[in-house]
């Protein structure tokens, strides 16, 4: 829900995680989210979210998707 425009302070607790501890989902198919509220929510938003929050974190949305990925593998004990 760090998309809703309601979410501040969500985004400031957001912005306070070291990236390496960070995963993103899209919770399909509720919390649809920025821009396509509304609409039912499927997988493929979750590049909203990724924009999102490389844009709070203050790093280029490639080294966010990377890393989060990188954070999925390691939390599932998967070698990337």
């Amino acid at each position: 829900i760090i998309t809703f425009k309601n979410s501040q302070n969500l985004r400031e607790i957001f912005a306070k995680v070291p990236i390496d501890k960070v995963l993103i989902e899209t919770d399909s198919p509720y919390l649809t989210p920025v821009p396509h509220r509304g609409k039912s929510n499927e997988p493929a938003f979750v590049s909203f979210i990724a924009k999102r929050g490389a844009e709070i974190l203050n790093v280029d949305e490639d080294v966010f998707r990377n890393q989060t990925t990188k954070n999925f593998f390691s939390l599932f004990k998967k070698v990337v």
